[in-house]
């Protein structure tokens, strides 16, 4: 598992937002202060966490405290053993508050080295690097922390009401991972803060798609969690055996563009990229769909792979677009190390665009001569994706060519046609962060030789480089451009007019000289800050606004950023987490936006966890899956699940949220056993596995849920026949 430097768990008494700048004021506790610990691995229970613990027989230090790095002011004890260190080590520490005014709430600052707990007055206010659910003495860390993280304070905010005036306590226990683990470190600070704002954005329709909580932000499970009020069906998985010819459909699924029929939300092809690392692994799969409205359920009719043996093939698909005229554009984003021009035409074999016809599942003829092309004069070069605007003849594209990124303009001769037109790149008129205003130069492309060789050209023009270009897109609801920076963790926007283009900023992200931006995410439970980290890729608009920003890095989250989003006033959302080992990638949306088409790159092989999609099959994410998102009330039904998945079990769970008590009603088909268990978001187990004997018909099963701490869970039932996930929230 990746080390994680963000918080996992906030207990419902606090939220988080973003850091404030600090007060004026001494803290209430100071970084290198004294701690009383014990550290002789013994199980303190809760009592050590009160206010009336007596702690005189404990030890006492000044921070940092720990082992085995060599920089702590105090060295703690592990035990005996150095192969079974303790696997717990405790800290205490009573501070005084003489008034709670003249600030709004609390910062707490931690270094913790593996997972920590941190409790003000009794009661919990932060949890990071441990599971959900209580936690013994001998629990375990989720993963190992190392390197810089070891070191990085992670920033949490608490309400002032877990103050008192006087006497207040803190505690704190540090965890290990595991037993031979080199190395302890605990230092904490707590600061009097001022809030800082959030914005509260228009409400949308209670059915629109993107109106949704946030799901719990973690670092990747075996699963892919959305929101509670949606459902997926899964649509093809590598290896799928294609309708026409002895092909499957390849791995590395990228650009997921749905092109309708007619305008039909309903009737349409799904074009899917295939990111391969060679010619031979690389390409483009089409599937023919239709929604069943009875069924509410998605139905692939055909899966074939579009040739492109006339242009000589195509190398490392990666993302694309689609043209409002009902054609896709596929995007070669890397080229091979030694180019060559195998059918002598004077043009490179690989490095460009590629538009085709998704009916026809064949490359378009640009120049009427009877032999299919790729769009040269758009350039050669690691394209990334195309945004074709309403005019049908600038497209904005972008290309992350390692050192050089540039931002692209394309303006088509005719509109409908991109075989001929003006290139330009984007030269910005000062340093990034500072300049916001632009200029795009000329970039020639009349030639063979010129289309050939687009960033050399472009870099000897002076062209601005952005780290990194994966994707760019035309807001629906401003129509600025927006464009990810993957290198530095940005999504940048800028207005484009026939003056020039205006108005260029940062958006979202890293602003410049940071790397650690966090959010806060309200995930119906409790707010947490969630670091954005880098890896922007892919964007996706909705007719509202909202920006959905896929990230290929970090904890490749599907984030989403509302339009009334500003840095100092933060907007943001955690759509998804993704299966561990995967990207999410190349979303787009339906006409009616009632459907999201989206794919799961790279999913780890190990992953052997089974989910249960909206018709009743279960999925295991170990390989790359395209599936399509929406609201509950438009994917799949009861009916359609029993007959999908003979034997399944049709699963609800009630009241989600949960108090006390979870219940589960299931219709089943069969008398037979089955086992209930509950994992944490990170998939460990927190309660004891239940066995339990369905009969045929109505079940209902209770399931105590009050020993579990706030957050999100999911629940899993296997019976010899199905296995059945579902999430909750215990509040």
């Amino acid at each position: 598992m990746k080390p994680t430097t963000t918080l996992l768990f906030l207990a419902t008494l606090g939220g988080l937002s973003l850091p404030a700048a600090a007060q004026n004021t001494a803290p209430l506790v100071a970084a290198s202060s004294s701690w009383k610990y014990l550290d002789n691995g013994t199980d303190q229970g809760t009592a050590w966490r009160a206010a009336a613990f007596n702690d005189a027989a404990w030890a006492s230090g000044t921070a940092e405290l720990g082992y085995g790095d060599g920089d702590e002011v105090t060295t703690v004890s592990y035990g005996a053993n150095s192969s079974a260190k303790h696997v717990t080590t405790y800290f205490r520490q009573q501070f005084q508050v003489s008034s709670l005014a003249g600030f709004a709430q609390l910062k707490l600052r931690l270094i913790r080295d593996d997972g920590a707990v941190v409790y003000l007055n009794g009661v919990e206010v932060f949890r990071d690097n441990l599971p959900t659910g209580a936690i013994a003495y001998n629990t375990s860390a989720v993963s190992t922390i190392n390197g810089a993280d070891e070191s990085t304070y992670l920033e949490a905010i608490v309400p002032k009401s877990a103050l008192v005036p006087g006497t207040n306590t803190l505690a704190v226990e540090i965890h290990q991972d595991r037993g031979s683990s080199s190395d302890i470190s605990f230092k904490l600070e707590l600061l009097k803060d001022q809030a800082t704002s959030t914005t509260a954005c228009a409400t949308l329709p209670a059915t629109a798609l993107s109106n949704f909580v946030s799901v719990q932000p973690t670092a990747q499970t075996q699963t892919f969690i959305i929101p509670s009020t949606h459902v997926y069906q899964v649509l093809t998985q590598t290896g799928d055996a294609y309708t026409t010819g002895t092909g499957t459909v390849k791995a590395a699924n990228d650009f997921t563009g749905y092109v309708p029929i007619a305008g039909s939300s309903t009737n349409g092809y799904l074009s899917i990229n295939h990111e391969g690392s060679s010619a031979a692994s690389s390409g483009v799969s089409i599937l023919d769909l239709q929604y069943n409205n009875t069924s509410k359920l998605w139905n692939v009719s055909a899966k074939n792979a579009v040739d492109f043996g006339p242009v000589v093939g195509t190398y490392n698909n990666c993302s694309g677009g689609t043209t409002p005229w009902g054609t896709v554009i596929t995007c070669e984003e890397n080229t091979p190390t030694a180019p060559t021009d195998s059918n002598n035409d004077g043009y490179l074999d690989f490095g460009w665009n590629v538009e085709l016809n998704p009916a026809t599942r064949a490359v378009k003829d640009q120049n009427a001569d009877g032999t299919p092309d790729k769009l040269w004069r758009m350039g050669r070069m690691k394209h990334e994706n195309v945004v074709v605007a309403a005019d049908q003849k600038t497209v904005y594209e972008g290309a992350d060519d390692g050192g050089t990124s540039y931002v692209y303009k394309y303006v088509a001769n005719t509109a409908g046609n991109l075989a001929s037109g003006t290139l330009y790149v984007l030269q910005l008129s000062g340093a990034i962060g500072t300049a916001t205003t632009g200029t795009w130069l000329p970039v020639p492309n009349s030639t063979p030789t010129e289309c050939n060789t687009t960033t050399t050209l472009a870099t000897a023009l002076g062209a601005t480089s952005f780290a990194g270009v994966e994707d760019v897109e035309i807001g629906p609801h401003d129509g600025k451009i927006y464009f990810t920076s993957k290198g530095t963790g940005r999504v940048y926007r800028f207005a484009d007019a026939a003056a020039g283009v205006s108005s260029f900023e940062i958006f979202v992200g890293q602003p410049v000289g940071v790397t650690n931006q966090t959010y806060p995410v309200n995930y119906g439970t409790a707010t947490v800050q969630e670091a954005w980290g880098s890896g922007n890729d892919n964007l996706t608009f909705d007719s509202y606004g909202n920006l959905y920003v896929l990230q290929d890095g970090d904890r490749n989250h599907i984030w989403l950023v509302k339009p009334c989003h500003t840095q100092a006033a933060p907007a943001v959302e955690v759509f998804a987490t993704t299966p561990a080992g995967s990207e999410p990638t190349g979303m787009t949306l339906s006409p009616d936006e009632k459907f999201m088409f989206v794919s799961i790159q790279g999913p780890s092989s190990t992953n052997t966890l089974a989910t249960t999609d909206a018709a009743g099959k279960s999925v295991v994410f170990n390989k790359a899956t395209t599936v399509v998102i929406a609201r509950k009330e438009n994917l799949g039904n009861v009916t359609t699940s029993t007959a999908v998945a003979k034997n399944a079990a049709n699963l609800t769970l009630y009241p989600n949220p949960a108090t006390s008590e979870l219940n589960l009603s299931l219709t089943h088909d069969r008398r037979e056993k089955a086992t209930v268990q509950v994992l944490s978001i990170l998939g460990g187990r927190v309660l004891a596995q239940q066995e339990v004997e369905l009969t045929t018909g109505a079940n209902t099963l209770r399931l105590p849920v009050q020993g579990l701490s706030s957050g999100q869970y999911l629940l899993l039932l296997r019976t010899p026949s199905a296995t059945l996930t579902r999430q909750f929230v215990k509040q």
